[in-house]
């Protein structure tokens, strides 16, 4: 099965920053974000179970209230909030504010002092019980009653590999709450373990990992219909200007979806120009 015949967008929305502690912009700026994101093309949109303690979802959820079918929709599970996390996250109004006032007195360093944060409080369960609760919970905050992705979040090898975790996801998918699943992956062991997973059909990659694909890996991938979404594509190339660096994704033969996660709606729209130029500039002569 090819991306497109999937349905995954050549370009995809990265929701992670969408109702977190350290993003400046309100719930409804960037649920209008996602909204125009689908009016352009940008149907893909990447969320997860915790990011913005469940805020994302919610968003992308009213966002695409009444064309759900218009939207490829990719969360992830495995991880969880400490309890501190959870008591602390009806009270983003009162906390964010004050976080975004210390931003601007002492600049960057803060918001990744706060992803720190964020990292140390997370928990892991990996449990076709708690799977399974967690796509049910992603469910019921995206108002839908199934996703078009379901992956595990940045897993052990061991995990990726484990054919207990792969009945459950594939169980899922049987009962119509999953379309396709598989494995977020943060490196290169994950990454092959991964592909030890019967039944998957897509894999999030960092652009380090895309980038060293060998040519039969490739191959491998499209053979058995396996699609790769992209991410940090900018980050990972810092020699490169943003929109080259998207370009360089966009072009690449494993990758279906590319995932950007700006907030900015004119630097998406200037992103989305790609895929629509994207496919008369390979045809066209040198």
């Amino acid at each position: 099965m090819s991306p497109n015949t999937m349905g995954l967008s050549p370009l995809g929305l990265g929701c992670s920053r969408i109702g977190s502690f350290n993003n400046p912009q309100s719930l409804g700026e960037s649920r209008a974000l996602i909204e125009a994101a689908l009016d352009m093309g940008v149907t893909t949109l990447d969320t997860a179970n915790i990011y913005g303690q469940g805020d994302s979802e919610k968003q992308i959820g009213r966002a695409v209230s009444g064309r759900r079918d218009k939207a490829f929709i990719v969360t992830k599970a495995g991880r969880g909030f400490s309890t501190k996390m959870r008591v602390l996250a009806p009270l983003k109004p009162l906390i964010k504010p004050a976080l975004a006032a210390r931003k601007r007195r002492s600049g960057p360093p803060e918001s990744n002092a706060v992803s720190s944060r964020r990292e140390d409080a997370l928990r892991m369960d990996w449990s076709p019980h708690s799977l399974a609760r967690s796509l049910d919970g992603s469910l019921a905050r995206l108002g839908t009653d199934h996703v078009d992705g379901f992956l595990l979040h940045s897993p052990p090898a061991g995990i990726a590999r484990d054919a207990g975790v792969a009945q459950a996801l594939a169980e899922l998918k049987a009962q119509g709450k999953v379309r396709h699943f598989g494995v977020s992956c943060d490196d290169r062991e994950c990454f092959e373990a991964a592909m030890s997973m019967p039944g998957i059909t897509l894999v999030q990659l960092p652009w380090t990992i895309v980038a060293g694909l060998r040519d039969q890996e490739v191959l491998h991938l499209a053979e058995r219909g396996i699609a790769v979404m992209a991410r940090e594509i900018v980050r990972m190339q810092p020699a490169l200007k943003p929109l080259d660096a998207v370009r360089s994704a966009i072009s690449h033969p494993a990758v279906g979806c590319t995932l950007v996660g700006t907030t900015s709606r004119k630097h998406l729209e200037a992103l989305a120009e790609l895929t629509v130029r994207q496919p008369e500039t390979e045809g066209a002569a040198p």
